[in-house]
């Protein structure tokens, strides 16, 4: 008899529980972001600072080529 049907189940329950365990973590994080006293940041301030790093990334980027 095939192991192939053993084997697909298993990958997906182990595939599920990997899934599960991120899904955990992410739930905490989640949690301390929202529970944590410090200061929030401004959104703008931010989109800022990526759309800064970004434009930096690509400069490094065409100067390399």
């Amino acid at each position: 008899m095939s192991k192939t049907p053993e084997l697909t189940l298993n990958a997906k329950t182990g595939h599920g529980r990997q899934v599960d365990a991120s899904d955990e973590i992410m739930r905490r994080k989640i949690r301390e972001a929202i529970d944590d006293p410090s200061a929030d940041i401004d959104a703008d301030a931010v989109f800022g600072r990526l759309e800064s790093r970004h434009a930096e990334r690509m400069n490094t980027e065409s100067c390399s080529r």
